[in-house]
């Protein structure tokens, strides 16, 4: 119960205000769920999808948006609301964690220390406290597991496995890569258990859940993120790539062909980012490439892990051999979303299914190093010792989380649109015409949101554009290309807001800096 209430307090406590503002992909989650609660339609007015579409081409989570338009039935539109559903998610991850660890290795104890550091864990935190698909990926993930190892003789508990594994496989498109390898450990493991109903089950599920996927993917394009599909890089810069390395070389025409071509680039790409992910620089110095997530000189582990890490995996290998190997084949599946994704790599997001298994690892490094003592009062004192550091680390943690990382990190949670909202909602009752260029579908969804516009409004107005909201005009370009000073083509009483890079040279009235006040992000001009 107590790490319960740590988990708890840790994910909840001011989640409405740190991080300091909503990213653009908590907005358009959020937004879309809003919408679903109240008109059943998403902000582009498709009724109950089937495959959800934001800004015209990403994929988003089913499970997360349906589950968490939920919440909306209950609470108001806010951050807080909008990141609560996946906080929870977390929180109930820890608890089915402890059940798995103590099913695993029927030890309570191991269990109780596992949960223990997965409550505190940078890297639980950093994305529990973000409306991010991944936290409803790890629950679902964790729960089918669970479930799974105690199904022996319980058929409707692997019945109920699947479903979650099916929900799993369709919470975060990264994750779905590790649907099949995960399947065939588990069967590995339990294998002497399963008997051919249980087979027969697992393949059933398996068919219906890749068999849909395929369905989806013909009929609404599911596989397509971000105008070509998820798994590997895009064609196009793979052949630049390669053009490029071939340039560089004077070997003969065959040997280039040989060992410069598109599967050795792609090769290099997926050891390069699966490699990155075990690399000391980002588990414990600090390394993400995501600004939402990266904490300055700051790891994803506490360096005071890295010792209970190594000595818990070598323990672990010694005592019990075959858990050694489920905790590591399951480590070793978990950075393939990474490896094989398209674009620049995010192993907080992509590999968050290596929370669990690094945290089996260090629970059971602590568990050992204490057991090593006969005595209860040595045990006791390691214990207390190890704690002891514990609190120091997550202390210095909190600290500079919520201190430092709000002025940091302010821009990879889009504040300056939200500072954006704030100035156009201040004006809007002041200016007969407001124009934002620069903006587009997202920016129009940070003012729905902000202000709670009713879902319905949104809906009809998405369908026009430029994008039209009673004196608000949201359009991508820039007045007049951008060139010369804006306010000679302005009618009076108006107000014109544009980006940095449009009318350079000509001195605004105010601007919108960032804030930590160090760039000027949106410039206004007023008539």
């Amino acid at each position: 119960m107590v790490v319960i209430m740590l988990a708890a307090f840790l994910r909840l406590w001011k989640l409405g205000q740190v991080p300091i503002s909503m990213s653009d992909d908590e907005i358009r989650q959020a937004y879309t769920s809003y919408s679903i609660a109240l008109t059943g339609k998403d902000y582009f007015g498709n009724f109950l999808p089937t495959v959800i579409k934001i800004s015209g081409y990403n994929q988003w989570s089913q499970p997360s948006i349906y589950i968490s338009s939920l919440f909306y039935k209950f609470l108001p539109l806010s951050p807080f609301s909008a990141r609560l559903p996946y906080a929870l998610f977390a929180i109930i991850s820890v608890i089915f964690f402890f059940f798995v660890v103590r099913e695993v290795f029927k030890n309570n104890t191991l269990a109780l220390i596992s949960s223990f550091v997965l409550s505190v864990s940078v890297w639980d935190l950093q994305i529990s406290r973000i409306a991010m698909d991944i936290n409803t990926a790890l629950l679902m993930y964790i729960v089918a597991i669970y479930l799974f190892l105690i199904s022996r003789k319980r058929i409707s508990m692997l019945i109920w496995s699947m479903l979650f594994m099916f929900l799993a496989f369709y919470s975060y498109g990264a994750t779905k890569v590790v649907f099949v390898p995960l399947l065939i450990i588990l069967i590995w493991y339990k294998f002497k258990d399963l008997t051919k109903k249980h087979l027969f089950i697992i393949l059933t599920a398996f068919l219906l859940t890749i068999g849909s996927y395929v369905f989806l993917s013909v009929t609404q394009n599911a596989t397509n993120y971000a105008g070509y599909p998820f798994f590997f890089q895009d064609k196009a810069n793979i052949a630049l790539n390669v053009e490029l390395e071939r340039r560089a070389t004077v070997q003969p025409n065959i040997l280039k062909t040989l060992y410069l071509n598109k599967y050795t680039y792609m090769g290099k790409v997926f050891l390069n980012n699966y490699l990155d992910a075990f690399s000391p620089q980002y588990l414990f110095l600090g390394a993400e490439k995501d600004g939402r997530f990266a904490i300055w000189e700051r790891g994803e582990l506490y360096m005071l892990e890295l010792p209970l890490l190594i000595f818990g995996a070598f323990s672990l290998y010694y005592k019990k051999r075959k858990e050694f190997y489920l905790t590591g084949l399951l480590l070793l599946i978990s950075p393939l979303p990474s490896a094989i994704a398209v674009g620049t790599s995010t192993w907080v997001s992509r590999c968050g299914f290596m929370i669990y298994w690094l945290y089996i690892f260090i629970g059971y490094g602590i568990y050992s190093l204490v057991m090593l003592f006969k005595k209860k009062n040595y045990r006791y004192l390691i214990l207390a010792l190890i704690l002891i550091a514990y609190l120091y680390s997550v202390f210095g943690y909190l600290t500079q989380y919520y201190y430092d990382w709000s002025i940091t990190n302010a821009k990879y949670f889009s504040k300056s649109t939200q500072d954006l909202v704030y100035l156009i909602s201040s004006r809007q009752n002041q200016e007969k015409k407001i124009i934002v260029s620069g903006s587009d579908d997202t920016t129009f969804v940070f003012y729905a949101f902000y202000n709670k516009i009713d879902p319905l409004l949104v809906q009809k107005t998405l369908k026009n554009k430029p994008i039209r909201f009673k004196n608000i005009l949201f359009q991508e370009n820039c007045l007049d290309n951008g060139i010369g000073d804006p306010r000679e083509n302005m009618t009076k009483e108006s107000l014109y807001i544009s980006p940095v890079v449009c009318h350079t040279g000509i001195k605004p009235d105010e601007v919108i800096k960032s804030y930590d006040k160090t760039e000027d992000i949106w410039k206004i001009y007023s008539e």
